[in-house]
């Protein structure tokens, strides 16, 4: 049973068709890209498995459950986190304050409580504290707890992001364009980076990602997605050497022989 499926997905704005038909299965433990040439659909594509969009038509199945028509906080509450192609941090909040704000959906306390500062208020915040350290630690950005986000290198900016998005403790990880912007050296270190989290945290991930070298050395999977469909499924190997992909991705014909 997929963890995650889509069927005959449609998303229409307006007379424009901007996903059509988008259908892929995700299986526990996997690392799957997904990748297009630019205006092809693929963050349309995100945003409707994370309820930022809701579809036109068709079906999201995750944990063989609807969530279509859910809002994003419920999905991320079910266990589907997702990072943005532009890094979008708190970035006038201190490092370990992005971190703790993903702990605060399954806080008990309440707004009184918040303002009171009551017992329960000081135990569970610093419950809260305790366990952003120890994420912070994981991907060794502890050192600059309290640095506001929007000091740190581009690369950490993203490893922060990332961070907060595994604070939520999802099961399924949607990484849209993580090196967009990196050089290659920080490229290399977010290669690694997606292994060992993978393997770490126990993570199905759904990549997005224009950096072919990435996507063909991290992905077991590959789906290609032109003008709203997708037009061709397979390994690494098998996307590669596909004409459709080709044609899609150099704007011609190729001879199939």
């Amino acid at each position: 049973m997929p963890i995650l499926e889509t069927k005959q997905l449609i998303k229409t704005f307006g007379g424009l068709t901007a996903v059509n038909g988008f259908e892929i299965y995700l299986n526990k433990g996997e690392l799957i890209g997904l990748i297009g040439p630019n205006g092809a659909g693929k963050t349309t594509a995100f945003n409707m498995l994370t309820g930022v969009y809701q579809p036109t038509s068709g079906e999201i199945n995750f944990l063989d459950a609807s969530i279509v028509g859910q809002y994003p906080y419920e999905i991320t509450q079910k266990g589907i986190a997702r990072t943005f192609q532009n890094i979008r941090l708190f970035k006038d909040l201190s490092v370990i304050d992005n971190v703790k704000i993903a702990y605060h959906q399954n806080v008990s306390y309440s707004v009184l409580d918040s303002i009171l500062q009551t017992k329960k208020y000081r135990q569970e915040e610093k419950k809260i504290t305790e366990k952003a350290l120890e994420f912070l630690k994981i991907f060794k950005l502890d050192h600059k707890s309290q640095e506001y986000a929007k000091n740190l290198p581009y690369g950490e900016q993203r490893r922060l992001e990332i961070a907060r998005a595994l604070a939520t403790k999802p099961k399924l990880v949607l990484l849209d364009e993580p090196a967009a912007g990196m050089n290659p050296q920080e490229t290399q270190e977010l290669l690694g980076l997606i292994k060992w989290i993978r393997e770490y945290f126990d993570l199905t991930i759904l990549l997005i990602e224009h950096d072919m070298s990435l996507v063909m050395n991290v992905c077991e999977r590959i789906y290609v997605l032109d003008y709203g469909k997708i037009i061709a499924h397979g390994t690494p190997q098998e996307i590669k050497s596909n004409p459709r992909v080709i044609e899609a991705y150099l704007g011609e014909e190729v001879p199939v022989c």
